[in-house]
């Protein structure tokens, strides 16, 4: 049933706890720290219970690749100009607001056109975001191209955040005048749309301050899926443009609750009794964040169609679970692959066949539809190396001396969520044949 819109910024939070009174707690921008803090009791969901995600649907399935990224001055460059352009901008912004000292009326003007340029700019972000999109599957953008153009909107997003913040600031130091905070808490989300885990991630990888990593693309007309795999943790962004309709007439907090909870039943199950759950709301959408005993959810709900158009996953490595295995066993080598949806987190295991005792060796996969193959890596003195799956049957290798063994197996079905199966009625995106959906595994050079 709709329900009519609340004019204000809104928070909720579930379970036992008080309602959270900062608009600025962070959305996918600041997902790291969202919803930290102590241990909390949790229910436990059977072990080997698979969460769902939020997925491109295989019909409207476009491109997808796994590509390896390494760092990359070019990009890097950019990346550290675009953080010095937008603190320069940000601090010009405050200079000219607070340079009129006691002029209470070109003040507020000064505050009004600061805020009216951040929402033009997040305007254009969408533009950027959804050309980058069409570029990529038109292969004009290459996968390695259409990740550090999604990586530079990220950091242009939380730029423009930071900007709103202080404006926001500003705005409260202001006698006699305030900026509905609901105009401001919309922007936020808005923002948010352009930020997420994974592309920060790129970012970090692409300046040399994270490890080289493969990062799995899948895309749609207007939609996008990024996953990967850090050092201790699974992370995954997805963005259905054709989900969302920016209706800020239909929505509750307690309908994105539900609607969250219905689509994520294993997560909604096992959240934590304390600080679980919140929803924060304002505009044409809502984020409910669930801090879970398998990590942490932000799932986007749209206004206007109810479904979940947006989401963020971070899951410890160690909570993952491993999927369903293939087993090749050959000279001695037992190569173990724990397989799992496309894009999904991926872990290969390799032992001694007689005494299985962990086995330390180069591991190599192969795309079926690329016929080239990627060195991953070692896997270490656990014998286990973690990766992320294609979305096309592949081929893992292992040699070790002059023992060999080869494994060729497939990605099991995504977990998809109960509800977004398909895009609403009403959606303002034009739908459009998909042309055949090509995989391939790419080294950056």
């Amino acid at each position: 049933m709709a329900m009519k819109a609340l004019p204000l910024f809104v928070v909720v939070l579930l379970v036992v706890s008080p309602v959270l009174a900062a608009a600025d707690s962070g959305g996918v921008a600041n997902q790291a720290t969202a919803l930290d803090g102590a241990a909390f009791a949790q229910t436990q969901p059977p072990a080997n219970e698979t969460i769902r995600v939020l997925d491109i649907t295989e019909d409207s399935l476009v491109q997808s690749t796994v590509e390896s990224e390494n760092i990359d001055l070019g990009p890097s460059l950019d990346f550290a100009a675009l953080r010095a352009g937008g603190q320069i901008q940000k601090y010009a912004s405050i200079q000219r607001i607070e340079s009129v000292g006691d002029d209470v009326s070109l003040r507020s003007q000064l505050i009004l056109g600061e805020l009216n340029r951040v929402e033009q700019r997040a305007i254009a972000l969408q533009s950027a975001q959804q050309s980058a999109i069409t570029q990529y599957n038109a292969d004009e953008l290459s996968s390695r191209e259409l990740l550090v153009e999604l990586a530079r909107i990220d950091a242009e997003a939380r730029d423009l955040d930071d900007r709103r913040i202080a404006l926001r600031e500003l705005a409260t130091e202001t006698p006699d005048f305030s900026v509905d905070p609901g105009r401001l808490a919309a922007l936020e989300r808005e923002l948010d749309t352009f930020t997420g885990p994974v592309r920060a991630h790129a970012t970090d990888v692409l300046s040399g301050n994270a490890d080289p990593t493969r990062f799995s693309v899948r895309t749609s007309q207007d939609g996008v899926v990024l996953s990967t795999v850090t050092d201790d943790s699974y992370i995954r962004e997805v963005y259905r443009g054709d989900l969302r309709n920016r209706d800020e007439s239909g929505l509750s907090p307690t309908v994105a609750l539900d609607t969250v909870a219905g689509s994520y039943p294993e997560v909604w199950e096992s959240r934590a009794t304390q600080n679980g759950a919140d929803v924060v709301g304002a505009g044409n959408s809502y984020l409910v964040r669930i801090n879970h005993d398998r990590g942490q959810l932000f799932a986007y709900v749209d206004s206007g169609s109810e479904n979940v158009f947006k989401e963020a996953q971070i899951r410890p490595l160690d909570s993952v679970s491993r999927g369903t295995p293939a087993t090749e066993v050959k000279d001695g080598l037992n190569l173990t692959v724990y397989r799992t949806y496309p894009g999904g987190p991926l872990r290969i295991q390799l032992n001694e066949s007689a005494s299985d005792d962990p086995i330390d060796a180069n591991v190599t996969i192969g795309v079926e539809a690329s016929q080239e193959s990627t060195l991953l890596g070692r896997t270490g003195p656990d014998g286990a190396i973690w990766t992320v799956s294609p979305s096309s049957p592949y081929t893992i290798t292992v040699i070790r001396g002059n023992a060999a063994v080869v494994l060729t197996t497939s990605p099991t079905p995504t977990p998809e969520l109960s509800t977004n199966t398909s895009a609403p009625s009403n959606s303002t995106t034009t739908n459009s044949q998909s042309t055949p959906p090509t995989e391939t595994t790419t080294a950056a050079q």
